[in-house]
C-alpha cells in the first residue's frame, strides 16, 4: 500500500503536474488514483508489480493502436518514457475515458466487440508487430509454473474435470477425444498466424456509447498469441459466459462474433482447419464451465453428456472453408 504523498510526489515530479485533487480508487497489489489535475483534465495513475520494459512495450503498442480503436491517450514523463518505476512497482499515467460500462451484451455489442478485435488483429499483422512475451490465453506452455506463458488454463481445467469424473462411465471417451483435439492444435500451433493484442478483448475493459465502442483499456495482459485462439476464447466467453439481453441463442450469438471479426480480418486456411479442435476444447473446458460443472452434483450426468457432445460436434460449428487462403 502506498502512501498517497508519496503518489502525488511522483505524479507531479514525474509527470510535471498541477494536481488539483487525487482519489484512490484501488490501492492494495495494484494501484489505482484518479487525478484531476488544475485545469481540469482527469488522468488514471495506474501501479502493479511488472517489468519496466515490457510495460513500455505495451504502452507503445497501445499508443500506436489509437490510430484505429479509442485507446486512453498515455501521459510521457520528464525521461520521454511512458513508465516509472517505485519501490518494484511500475506506474503509468492515461487520460481518463468518457463512455459508459456494459454488464449485459446486446447483439449489437457483441457484434462491435467482434469487428474491433479483427481490425486490431489485422493491424498487428499488417504492420508485424510482436511484444515477445505471452498472453494469459496461451496454450501448450507446459504448466511448470504459474506465469502467463507457462500456464495453460485449458490445460488445467481439464485436470480439474478428470480429478471429478475419471472413474464416470463417459470420462475415457471425453479424454480421448480431448487428447485428439490438443494433439491436432499442437501440431499446427507454431505454423497459425501470431501477433501482438492487447489480452482481454473483453467488456469489462471498454467503455460504449449508444451500443458503440469509445474507450479501450487495460492493456497489462497485453502480449502475443495465435490470434484464432484469443478470437474463439472471447467469443465463447461473450456469448455462453455473460449476461445478454436479446432473443438469440448462444450459438447463434458466436455466429455473429465471428461474422463481425472477420469483416475486418479473414481467416486463413490453416485457422479454419484448427478452428473445430480449437472451439470444442475451449468450449468444453473452460473454467467456469468446469467448476460449475462439478458443483452441481445434482446434473454431473447431463453436463457429462453435454460435455461429450460439445467435443464431438464442435467440428459442426461452422462449414469448413477450403477457399480461404
Amino acid at each position: 500500500m502506498f502512501n498517497l504523498e508519496i503518489l502525488h510526489t511522483l505524479i507531479t515530479k514525474q509527470w510535471q503536474m498541477d494536481v488539483k485533487s487525487i482519489k484512490e480508487i484501488r490501492n492494495s497489489e495494484k494501484v489505482m488514483l484518479e487525478v484531476t489535475t488544475l485545469n481540469d483534465i482527469t488522468y488514471l495513475l495506474k501501479g502493479e508489480k511488472a517489468d519496466a520494459v515490457n510495460v513500455e512495450n505495451i504502452i507503445q503498442y497501445a499508443t500506436l493502436l489509437s490510430s484505429i480503436l479509442p485507446v486512453a491517450t498515455y501521459k510521457k514523463t520528464i525521461s520521454d518514457t511512458y513508465c516509472i518505476a517505485l519501490n518494484q512497482y511500475v506506474f503509468t499515467l492515461e487520460e481518463k475515458l468518457s463512455g459508459n460500462e456494459v454488464n449485459i451484451l446486446t447483439d449489437n455489442i457483441i457484434y462491435e466487440i467482434g469487428q474491433n478485435l479483427g481490425k486490431l488483429h489485422q493491424y498487428s499483422i499488417n504492420n508485424h508487430i510482436r511484444l515477445h512475451c505471452a498472453t494469459s490465453w496461451a496454450m501448450f506452455g507446459g504448466n511448470a509454473t504459474d506465469k502467463i506463458g507457462d500456464y495453460d488454463e485449458n490445460e488445467l481445467s481439464f485436470l480439474d474435470f478428470k480429478l471429478a469424473f475419471q472413474l464416470e462411465p463417459l470420462f475415457h471417451e471425453i479424454e480421448a477425444l480431448y487428447n485428439e483435439h490438443r494433439l491436432k492444435l499442437y501440431t499446427l500451433w507454431s505454423q497459425l498466424p501470431t501477433a501482438a493484442t492487447q489480452g482481454d478483448f473483453c467488456h469489462y475493459n471498454m467503455l460504449f456509447h449508444n451500443d458503440k465502442l469509445v474507450g479501450l483499456c487495460d492493456f497489462n495482459l497485453a502480449g502475443d498469441e495465435v490470434l484464432i485462439n484469443e478470437c474463439v476464447a472471447v467469443g465463447i466467453y461473450l456469448c455462453w459466459h455473460v449476461d445478454y439481453d436479446g432473443s438469440l441463442t448462444a450459438s447463434e450469438r458466436f455466429t455473429q462474433f465471428i461474422e463481425s471479426y472477420q469483416r475486418e480480418r479473414s481467416w486463413t486456411k490453416l485457422e479454419y482447419d484448427a478452428f473445430p479442435s480449437l472451439f470444442a476444447i475451449i468450449r468444453a473446458f473452460r473454467y467456469d464451465r468446469v467448476e460449475d460443472g462439478i458443483a452441481d452434483t445434482a446434473c454431473h450426468e447431463a453436463f457429462l453428456k453435454e460435455t461429450l457432445h460439445i467435443l464431438q460436434t464442435g467440428k459442426e460449428a461452422f462449414i469448413h472453408d477450403t477457399t480461404a487462403i
